[in-house]
Protein backbone atom coordinates (compact mmCIF):
# COMPACT_ATOMS: atom_id res chain seq x y z
CA UNK A 1 0.00 0.00 0.00
CA UNK A 2 0.99 3.25 -0.80
CA UNK A 3 0.24 6.81 1.30
CA UNK A 4 0.80 10.28 0.69
CA UNK A 5 0.36 12.65 3.39
CA UNK A 6 -0.39 16.40 2.62
CA UNK A 7 -3.14 18.89 2.61
CA UNK A 8 -4.08 19.19 -0.77
CA UNK A 9 -4.41 16.84 -3.31
CA UNK A 10 -4.48 17.70 -6.96
CA UNK A 11 -5.45 14.64 -9.60
CA UNK A 12 -5.71 15.46 -13.06
CA UNK A 13 -8.06 13.66 -15.71
CA UNK A 14 -5.18 10.82 -16.62
CA UNK A 15 -6.07 9.53 -13.33
CA UNK A 16 -9.67 10.30 -12.80
CA UNK A 17 -12.08 11.19 -15.66
CA UNK A 18 -12.06 8.42 -17.35
CA UNK A 19 -14.12 6.63 -15.27
CA UNK A 20 -15.51 8.69 -12.46
CA UNK A 21 -18.41 9.97 -14.83
CA UNK A 22 -18.99 13.19 -12.56
CA UNK A 23 -18.04 14.99 -16.20
CA UNK A 24 -20.93 16.77 -17.86
CA UNK A 25 -20.84 17.18 -21.71
CA UNK A 26 -20.25 21.00 -21.33
CA UNK A 27 -16.98 20.86 -19.08
CA UNK A 28 -14.02 20.12 -20.89
CA UNK A 29 -12.61 16.65 -21.05
CA UNK A 30 -8.98 18.19 -19.68
CA UNK A 31 -11.12 19.70 -16.33
CA UNK A 32 -9.26 17.91 -13.49
CA UNK A 33 -10.70 16.60 -10.58
CA UNK A 34 -9.53 18.25 -7.23
CA UNK A 35 -9.57 16.07 -3.67
CA UNK A 36 -8.38 18.16 -0.78
CA UNK A 37 -8.16 16.65 2.53
CA UNK A 38 -6.53 17.81 5.60
CA UNK A 39 -4.51 14.16 6.99
CA UNK A 40 -4.04 11.79 4.18
CA UNK A 41 -4.51 10.38 0.86
CA UNK A 42 -4.32 6.41 0.56
CA UNK A 43 -3.69 4.44 -2.24
CA UNK A 44 -4.38 0.45 -1.49
CA UNK A 45 -3.34 -1.18 -4.71
CA UNK A 46 -4.59 -4.91 -3.27
CA UNK A 47 -8.19 -3.27 -2.30
CA UNK A 48 -7.71 -1.42 -5.41
CA UNK A 49 -9.11 2.31 -3.88
CA UNK A 50 -7.87 5.69 -3.14
CA UNK A 51 -9.17 6.87 0.20
CA UNK A 52 -8.97 10.93 1.41
CA UNK A 53 -9.44 11.12 5.50
CA UNK A 54 -9.76 14.52 7.85
CA UNK A 55 -12.42 16.57 5.95
CA UNK A 56 -12.34 15.48 2.45
CA UNK A 57 -13.45 17.25 -0.84
CA UNK A 58 -13.89 16.37 -4.48
CA UNK A 59 -14.72 19.29 -6.34
CA UNK A 60 -14.82 19.31 -10.29
CA UNK A 61 -16.96 22.14 -12.02
CA UNK A 62 -19.91 22.61 -10.65
CA UNK A 63 -20.19 18.81 -8.77
CA UNK A 64 -18.63 18.45 -5.38
CA UNK A 65 -18.49 15.65 -2.66
CA UNK A 66 -17.38 16.46 0.94
CA UNK A 67 -16.97 13.86 4.15
CA UNK A 68 -14.85 12.87 6.58
CA UNK A 69 -13.84 10.19 4.39
CA UNK A 70 -14.10 9.66 0.77
CA UNK A 71 -12.90 6.17 -1.40
CA UNK A 72 -12.90 5.67 -4.79
CA UNK A 73 -12.84 1.86 -6.11
CA UNK A 74 -11.69 0.88 -9.44
CA UNK A 75 -11.17 -1.97 -11.13
CA UNK A 76 -8.10 -2.93 -12.39
CA UNK A 77 -8.92 -4.14 -15.88
CA UNK A 78 -5.88 -4.13 -17.70
CA UNK A 79 -3.71 -3.50 -14.75
CA UNK A 80 -5.55 0.49 -15.06
CA UNK A 81 -6.14 2.88 -12.16
CA UNK A 82 -8.52 4.84 -13.73
CA UNK A 83 -11.44 2.71 -14.19
CA UNK A 84 -13.74 3.93 -10.88
CA UNK A 85 -16.87 2.28 -10.41
CA UNK A 86 -17.70 3.34 -7.04
CA UNK A 87 -17.13 6.60 -4.73
CA UNK A 88 -17.70 6.30 -1.28
CA UNK A 89 -18.21 9.48 1.32
CA UNK A 90 -18.63 9.02 4.56
CA UNK A 91 -19.48 11.47 7.77
CA UNK A 92 -21.00 14.58 7.43
CA UNK A 93 -21.35 14.00 3.59
CA UNK A 94 -22.42 17.03 1.44
CA UNK A 95 -23.35 16.90 -1.97
CA UNK A 96 -23.37 20.06 -4.38
CA UNK A 97 -24.76 20.46 -8.15
CA UNK A 98 -25.27 23.48 -10.13
CA UNK A 99 -23.72 27.00 -10.28
CA UNK A 100 -24.11 29.25 -7.65
CA UNK A 101 -27.50 30.57 -6.68
CA UNK A 102 -28.83 27.17 -8.25
CA UNK A 103 -27.56 24.66 -6.27
CA UNK A 104 -29.02 21.40 -5.42
CA UNK A 105 -27.89 19.83 -2.08
CA UNK A 106 -28.21 16.56 -0.79
CA UNK A 107 -27.12 15.49 2.93
CA UNK A 108 -26.50 12.59 4.74
CA UNK A 109 -24.22 10.68 6.81
CA UNK A 110 -23.09 8.22 4.25
CA UNK A 111 -23.23 8.70 0.19
CA UNK A 112 -22.83 5.69 -2.47
CA UNK A 113 -22.34 6.66 -6.19
CA UNK A 114 -22.57 3.85 -8.23
CA UNK A 115 -20.45 5.37 -11.27
CA UNK A 116 -21.95 3.03 -14.15
CA UNK A 117 -25.25 3.60 -13.04
CA UNK A 118 -24.81 6.75 -11.96
CA UNK A 119 -27.05 6.97 -8.86
CA UNK A 120 -26.13 8.12 -5.52
CA UNK A 121 -27.76 5.91 -2.55
CA UNK A 122 -28.11 8.30 0.84
CA UNK A 123 -28.42 7.33 4.06
CA UNK A 124 -28.25 8.52 7.54
CA UNK A 125 -27.22 7.01 10.89
CA UNK A 126 -29.38 4.81 12.33
CA UNK A 127 -28.66 5.43 15.85
CA UNK A 128 -29.89 8.87 15.42
CA UNK A 129 -33.46 9.88 13.72
CA UNK A 130 -32.36 13.31 13.34
CA UNK A 131 -29.51 12.19 10.88
CA UNK A 132 -31.94 11.13 8.11
CA UNK A 133 -30.85 11.94 4.40
CA UNK A 134 -32.06 15.11 3.09
CA UNK A 135 -32.35 16.66 -0.53
CA UNK A 136 -32.47 20.47 -0.85
CA UNK A 137 -33.92 22.57 -3.71
CA UNK A 138 -34.28 26.19 -2.85
CA UNK A 139 -37.09 26.26 -0.18
CA UNK A 140 -37.84 22.72 -1.16
CA UNK A 141 -36.43 19.77 1.42
CA UNK A 142 -37.55 16.17 0.88
CA UNK A 143 -36.35 14.26 3.69
CA UNK A 144 -36.51 10.40 4.08
CA UNK A 145 -34.73 7.25 5.77
CA UNK A 146 -32.95 6.42 2.18
CA UNK A 147 -32.79 8.84 -0.69
CA UNK A 148 -31.70 7.49 -4.56
CA UNK A 149 -30.21 10.45 -6.32
CA UNK A 150 -29.90 9.83 -10.32
CA UNK A 151 -27.75 11.68 -12.04
CA UNK A 152 -27.08 13.08 -15.55
CA UNK A 153 -23.53 14.40 -15.97
CA UNK A 154 -22.79 16.33 -13.01
CA UNK A 155 -26.95 17.64 -12.34
CA UNK A 156 -29.24 15.98 -10.41
CA UNK A 157 -32.10 14.93 -12.44
CA UNK A 158 -34.24 12.72 -10.33
CA UNK A 159 -34.64 11.60 -6.59
CA UNK A 160 -36.38 8.66 -5.10
CA UNK A 161 -37.22 8.73 -1.72
CA UNK A 162 -37.86 5.74 0.48
CA UNK A 163 -39.36 5.30 4.36
CA UNK A 164 -41.27 8.07 6.19
CA UNK A 165 -40.90 10.46 3.60
CA UNK A 166 -41.63 14.05 4.25
CA UNK A 167 -41.29 17.22 1.96
CA UNK A 168 -41.27 21.06 3.02
CA UNK A 169 -42.03 23.76 0.94
CA UNK A 170 -40.64 26.74 2.68
CA UNK A 171 -42.84 26.65 5.24
CA UNK A 172 -45.95 27.08 3.26
CA UNK A 173 -46.57 23.28 3.00
CA UNK A 174 -45.81 19.92 4.59
CA UNK A 175 -46.34 16.35 3.56
CA UNK A 176 -45.64 12.55 4.15
CA UNK A 177 -45.50 9.30 2.98
CA UNK A 178 -44.33 5.82 2.55
CA UNK A 179 -42.52 6.96 -0.80
CA UNK A 180 -41.60 9.96 -3.07
CA UNK A 181 -40.15 10.82 -7.05
CA UNK A 182 -39.32 14.03 -6.95
CA UNK A 183 -38.10 14.97 -11.25
CA UNK A 184 -36.43 18.17 -11.26
CA UNK A 185 -37.17 19.10 -15.22
CA UNK A 186 -40.63 19.28 -14.00
CA UNK A 187 -40.49 20.36 -10.18
CA UNK A 188 -42.95 17.83 -9.60
CA UNK A 189 -42.74 15.07 -6.25
CA UNK A 190 -45.10 12.37 -6.18
CA UNK A 191 -46.07 10.70 -3.05
CA UNK A 192 -47.34 7.35 -2.77
CA UNK A 193 -48.94 5.41 0.26
CA UNK A 194 -50.30 6.85 3.60
CA UNK A 195 -50.43 10.26 2.29
CA UNK A 196 -51.19 13.24 4.09
CA UNK A 197 -50.64 17.26 3.09
CA UNK A 198 -50.77 19.90 5.59
CA UNK A 199 -51.19 23.56 5.73
CA UNK A 200 -51.25 25.24 9.30
CA UNK A 201 -54.58 23.16 10.64
CA UNK A 202 -55.67 22.16 7.14
CA UNK A 203 -55.09 19.16 5.81
CA UNK A 204 -55.83 16.20 2.85
CA UNK A 205 -55.20 12.51 3.01
CA UNK A 206 -55.32 10.18 0.54
CA UNK A 207 -53.24 6.74 -1.25
CA UNK A 208 -51.15 8.87 -3.72
CA UNK A 209 -50.56 12.52 -4.52
CA UNK A 210 -48.81 15.00 -7.09
CA UNK A 211 -46.77 17.97 -5.89
CA UNK A 212 -46.25 20.60 -8.09
CA UNK A 213 -43.63 22.62 -6.36
CA UNK A 214 -43.59 25.43 -8.93
CA UNK A 215 -47.54 26.36 -9.16
CA UNK A 216 -48.05 25.30 -5.42
CA UNK A 217 -50.71 23.32 -6.57
CA UNK A 218 -51.36 19.90 -5.09
CA UNK A 219 -53.69 16.64 -6.23
CA UNK A 220 -54.39 13.79 -3.96
CA UNK A 221 -56.56 10.50 -4.76
CA UNK A 222 -56.78 7.12 -3.73
CA UNK A 223 -56.19 3.59 -5.26
CA UNK A 224 -58.89 1.23 -6.37
CA UNK A 225 -58.93 -1.13 -2.83
CA UNK A 226 -59.42 2.64 -0.98
CA UNK A 227 -60.87 5.32 -3.55
CA UNK A 228 -61.79 8.18 -1.10
CA UNK A 229 -59.92 10.80 0.06
CA UNK A 230 -60.18 13.04 2.96
CA UNK A 231 -60.04 16.32 4.05
CA UNK A 232 -60.16 18.87 7.34
CA UNK A 233 -60.68 22.30 6.90
CA UNK A 234 -61.15 25.42 9.31
CA UNK A 235 -62.87 28.25 6.93
CA UNK A 236 -63.14 30.69 9.76
CA UNK A 237 -60.05 31.64 11.36
CA UNK A 238 -57.92 28.74 10.23
CA UNK A 239 -57.28 27.47 13.57
CA UNK A 240 -57.53 23.96 15.36
CA UNK A 241 -60.88 24.08 17.60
Amino acid sequence: MSQVRTSTFLLTAALFLGGIGFCAPAIAEDVPLEITADQALEWNQTARTYTARGNAKAQQGDFSVSGDTLTAAYEGKNNSTSDLNKVTAEGHVVILSGQAGKTDRAEGAKAVYDITGSVITLTGDSSSRSSRPQVTRGKDILVADEIKVFMNGQEMERAEAMGSVQISTGGEQKASGDKAIYTKATNIAELIGTVKIMQGYNWIEGDYAKMNLTTKVSTITGQKNRPRVKGIFYPSSGKKK
